[in-house]
């Protein structure tokens, strides 16, 4: 990433579980728009379903959330200055795995998954997930969303048709990851436990009153983590996908108004 004159931080996106970078492109746009040098990243053994075998999915299935996190450790540090990290549910949690281990300039969570030792498990969590709930062992294989999971809990106030383009850009998940994030988040000394006094940067946590996998209260319990460090933003109406479609234009605003601010 060369930002030559550009002064503005350059901007990393992470996208969220069973997604590439793709999933990012309404949030990539808002930001190039604005002037920033934007890069959305596609982690480690992520790809279109299609492009799948047997021994991907065996790759992806044991991916850790430590690999994802080194290799956007990895790629910070190819860049000439700390970065803006925007991150979308898993990929808002890794953001903060890697602010308290490198220098970032600020961090953008959009629907962030829970850290360690927050209690992320509800009804409509466990709906939410569906099948992939019955598969054993979860850590040795890949999860994935169907119509039904897409519509109930990731994108329940989002359109048809949005619901058919996220569907549509699906992909498999790490068995491991998830299960790193869901049941090992529980566990004393998980990985997905945060230092967050390792974090200096200011936060901007964007969340949506109509999320089902990481309702508002999740939002609200991430943002009492970081005081005064941090800005909450409750998006009346929004459901879990806070990256585009029904709700982006009031989730932009309050990024870059949160931006312009300080």
């Amino acid at each position: 990433m060369n930002r030559k004159d550009n002064l503005k931080p350059p901007v990393l996106l992470i996208h969220g579980m069973w997604g590439t970078a793709e999933a990012m492109r309404e949030v990539g746009a808002a930001f190039s728009a604005e002037g920033y040098v934007v890069e959305a990243l596609t982690l480690p053994h992520h790809a279109a379903k299609c492009g799948y075998d047997t021994a991907a999915r065996a790759r992806l299935a044991r991916t850790r959330l430590q690999d994802y996190v080194d290799f956007i450790i990895a790629r910070i540090k190819t860049l000439d200055a700390a970065p803006i990290l925007v991150g979308h549910s898993m990929g808002a949690l890794l953001a903060q795995l890697v602010a308290a281990r490198v220098p970032c300039e600020r961090l953008v969570l959009l629907s962030s998954a829970a850290p360690g030792g927050i209690n992320s498990w509800s009804w409509s969590m466990i709906r939410t997930l569906g099948r992939n709930l019955l598969l054993f062992p979860m850590w040795l294989r890949v999860t994935e969303l169907r119509a039904d999971n897409i519509r109930y809990g990731v994108a329940n106030s989002q359109s048809a048709a949005t619901q058919q383009q996220i569907l549509d850009m699906s992909t498999y998940e790490s068995g491991m990851a998830t299960f790193q994030i869901g049941v090992g988040g529980l566990l004393p000394g998980g990985f997905s436990r945060l230092d967050t006094r390792a974090i200096q940067c200011p936060i901007l946590i964007i969340g949506g009153s109509e999320d089902r996998i990481t309702p508002p209260g999740i939002q609200r319990r991430i943002a009492a983590l970081y005081g005064g460090r941090a800005r909450l933003v409750e998006i009346p109406g929004a459901c879990h996908w806070t990256i585009g479609g029904t709700h982006f234009p009031e989730v932009r605003a309050a990024i870059f108004g949160w931006l312009a601010s300080d």
